[in-house]
């Protein structure tokens, strides 16, 4: 079915008034709307909003023209029920508000029985047939309007609808990667899928404009394909050839005009080094703001290219003498994958097969989920089973409460994740794990990031309007961010608040203010400040890191090398295990779990968190030398992640807030919010959010007692590395702010200050318990906080309850 060539202008005729057949009709119809799908026939069209018996200048567009016999073949098969009228059933023409209509690429071309070579059609001419299926939804529109009217006078005098209704082709496959897209592709119609990281300004863009020539006073109108504007050099009617032509601007026809830059999504195949390919690609009319940076879209368009001087917004015989090309794709439809509605009934069929939902159930019905995960899970790192278990939790995450969308409070549902450790411990192994598993992850190095890196800058365009630029967290929108080397970032922390909390970044920059979706669970990695981490200080002194974002993270864990012979041999032999060519070669599992954990002792401390761990170390050999492929853990945890919602069962809900409850007992009686890092219902969010998670690993809907158990386990895993010293007890002041040394010296400098205005060095007891109480110093006992001093040398006891400041020149004084 090849369109034919389009016949040359017909001259314009005045005063025919036209005929009442159904042919007649339907070329009225076109001829309504032709210029609007095809600007460079700007003298066809019938005057708007007049009555088609009316007697007034128009021309009709030719009944041989090959496009409109091609519009005319698809208006029939819009009204056959078994070609393509399913296709547009739920859509109501007749509404005046209707732009667009978005039709299955597959049901399309499935569909064409009258027309066995038109997917060939299709794709050598692209642009024209998509125009005319859009006329052809004009003329069906136009006859569902006429069937509605029951006066036959009414149906004489219906007006034309000239409103343009374009056609959105969605479901096209295959969907190629943006490196596909080579010299070849010029000019065909293809599919991609990439994450959204710019997006600019939407301005009018000029479609077609008169010109009035200043001598003559003869108009001569103008088409802009493509934007390109190229305004006509001379009068076009002889034998005027004036030069001097003025754009009429009340002729002006624009369009709604956005531009966006999409990278490829980040695949395990992708060579290393390489990097992302980008593409740029144009929005028009209703596809403008249909996204913003960090989306996953799915874009179908036609492969254009523009002289890359042009593109650079440089004009001239330098342009001209330019022979290079820079490709673009011009849109024709839009699928974000953060709104459903468009493509809710896509996303199960694109994303999961039979047989990985066969698999699914396989292994969901195999049992001892859960394990298998986190053994599968970086199965090169041996015996931080809690450390992955909790990695594993912040990949399926919590389930969001779809009430508090429409309510001012948000209650994140990402868990965020904090490990610490001295080096060599594989930290970063287990990070670069958890991003190839992650359905969407972003990983990124703490010593090469910025600030705006991370979360969102503005930059200009060739046209010097300011476009907003995706960073890390903003690009990882319902995924997972990586972030190796924590403690290395030269970035301001306050620029991860808002982020890691409310889940959203604000931005108010060069006139733009915003706000964008940071919708992604943070695992970090850092190494302790002086390369190894000191028992003596507390989290926040050992990172240099303050309270307020300590906070933040749901689990923190404490990886510590310390020498330990069965430890190191057992080590040893699962190094020389992973390395061997005998693999299946069953090891010795000869060891107590206190020689693992973290703070545990072989006197049996800490035997509440022995369930989960030895649960964990029973089947470690089994799942570790078997373990799940990356590639279908990847579909697994996005499966849960989109259809299981758990909620929590009474009893579940019972046994975290007796745990939140024992956490809040034991903070209150030991630390204080003015240095330490507060148990507050942060917390208990962060349980409630790690069960839900748990529920996920298994299917389930419900949130058990024992999903609840096992995060409990994990949580006092987390709290006993924090809190433990190198004595063995638990001191609930070291999570953040100062440590016992800060106190010291903290309170020796204040000391010092009263001695100076006092002019004497002599204190007693309840002088030096005043100054503690104006500088809000916060200990268990005073009198052993003194025996410290002392014991440190900074004051000397001159009597009963008399001490002298040993500190400075103040020990002079008398």
């Amino acid at each position: 079915m090849p369109l034919p060539r389009r016949p040359p202008p017909a001259k314009r005729s005045k005063g025919r008034t036209p005929t009442a057949d159904a042919q007649s009709s339907l070329l009225h119809v076109a001829s309504a709307v032709w210029s609007q799908y095809f600007p460079q026939d700007h003298h066809i069209g019938v005057k708007r909003l007049e009555a088609l018996d009316d007697v007034k200048a128009y021309e009709l567009v030719q009944d041989s023209d090959g496009r409109f016999q091609a519009a005319n073949a698809f208006r029939g098969c819009f009204r056959e029920p078994t070609q393509w009228q399913p296709l547009i059933e739920h859509y109501d023409l007749t509404q005046p508000d209707l732009s667009a209509v978005w039709l299955h690429y597959g049901e399309l071309m499935r569909s064409t029985s009258g027309f066995p070579d038109f997917e060939s059609v299709f794709h050598e001419n692209v642009e024209d047939v998509i125009c005319c299926l859009g006329i052809a939804l004009c003329m069906v529109r136009h006859e569902r309007r006429v069937e509605q009217e029951e006066s036959p006078a009414r149906q004489r005098h219906l007006r034309v609808d000239h409103t343009k209704i374009n056609v959105r082709l969605h479901g096209v496959s295959p969907v190629l990667p943006i490196a596909a897209l080579k010299a070849d592709a010029v000019s065909q119609f293809v599919s991609v899928m990439g994450t959204v990281v710019r997006v600019s300004a939407i301005k009018p863009l000029v479609r077609r404009c008169d010109f009035v020539c200043a001598k003559c006073g003869e108009a001569t109108s103008r088409a802009f394909p493509d934007g390109n504007y190229t305004p006509p050099s001379k009068c076009e009617h002889s034998p005027c050839r004036s030069k001097n032509l003025v754009p009429n601007r009340s002729t002006v026809e624009t369009v709604d005009y956005q531009k966006i830059k999409v990278q490829e999504m980040e695949s395990s195949d992708a060579g290393p080094g390489r990097i992302p390919r980008m593409i740029e690609v144009e929005l028009y009319e209703d596809l403008v703001d249909s996204c913003i940076p960090g989306n996953v879209v799915t874009i179908s368009g036609t492969v254009k290219s523009i002289n890359s001087e042009i593109h650079g917004g440089r004009y001239g015989k330098r342009a001209q003498a330019n022979s290079l090309y820079i490709l673009y794709l011009s849109a024709n439809s839009v699928e974000n994958s953060t709104k459903s509605e468009k493509s809710k009934d896509q996303m199960a069929d694109v994303d999961f097969s039979k047989a990985d939902l066969e698999q699914i159930s396989e292994i969901v019905s195999g049992g001892d989920v859960f394990d298998r995960l986190v053994h599968s899970l970086c199965p090169g790192i041996y015996r931080n089973e809690i450390v992955k278990a909790g990695l594993v939790l912040a990949l399926f995450g919590g389930t969001r409460n779809p009430e508090e969308k429409e309510a001012a409070c948000f209650t994140r549902a990402d868990s965020h994740v904090l490990v610490v450790g001295d080096p060599g411990l594989g930290k970063s192994q287990m990070l670069r794990a958890v991003a190839m598993v992650a359905p969407r992850a972003v990983y990124v190095g703490g010593n090469t990031t910025t600030t705006t890196g991370l979360t969102v800058t503005m930059v200009k365009d060739s046209s010097g309007d300011y476009a907003l630029e995706a960073g890390a967290l903003v690009l990882g929108d319902q995924g997972v961010c990586c972030i190796d080397e924590f403690d290395k970032m030269g970035i301001d922390y306050q620029a991860l608040l808002e982020a890691m909390e409310q889940q959203s970044i604000s931005i108010a920059k060069a006139g733009i203010v915003c706000n964008l979706n940071a919708r992604t669970s943070v695992i970090a990695a850092a190494n302790p400040s002086g390369g190894h981490y000191n028992r003596s200080r507390s989290v926040g002194e050992n990172l240099k890191m303050k309270a307020a974002l300590l906070s933040r993270f749901d689990l923190v864990f404490i990886l510590l090398d310390r020498p330990d012979e069965e430890r190191d041999r057992l080590l040893s032999e699962h190094v020389m295990h992973v390395h061997s060519k005998n693999k299946n070669q069953p090891r010795k599992r000869q060891r107590t779990e206190a020689a693992w954990r973290p703070g545990a002792d072989e006197n049996g401390e800490g035997q509440s968190h022995r369930l989960l761990s030895h649960r964990l170390m029973q089947n470690a050999h089994e799942y570790t030398t078997n373990p799940i492929p990356i590639y279908f853990m990847r579909k697994y945890i996005s499966y849960a992640r989109r259809y299981v919602h758990p909620r929590l069962s009474s009893e579940a809900a019972a046994l975290l807030q007796q745990k939140y409850l024992e956490m809040r007992n034991a903070g209150d009686s030991h630390l204080h919010p003015s240095d330490s890092i507060p148990i507050t219902t942060r917390q208990l969010e962060s349980l409630i959010r790690l069960a839900q998670a748990r529920a996920k690993a298994e299917f389930s809907e419900i949130v058990t007692v024992e999903h609840a158990q096992d995060v409990v386990d994990i949580m006092q895993e987390c709290l006993l590395d924090t809190y433990i010293t190198d004595d063995g007890n638990l001191d609930f002041g070291r999570s953040g702010g100062m440590s016992l040394a800060k106190k010291v010296k903290t309170y020796v400098a204040r000391l010092m200050k009263a001695a100076e205005r006092r002019n004497t060095a002599m204190f007693t007891f309840e002088e030096l318990l005043e100054v503690g109480n104006s500088m809000g110093l916060q200990v268990d006992n005073f009198h052993d906080f003194v025996d410290i001093l002392r014991n440190e040398c900074y004051i000397l006891k001159k009597g009963p309850k008399l001490f002298k400041v040993q500190v400075s020149s103040y020990s002079q004084m008398g």
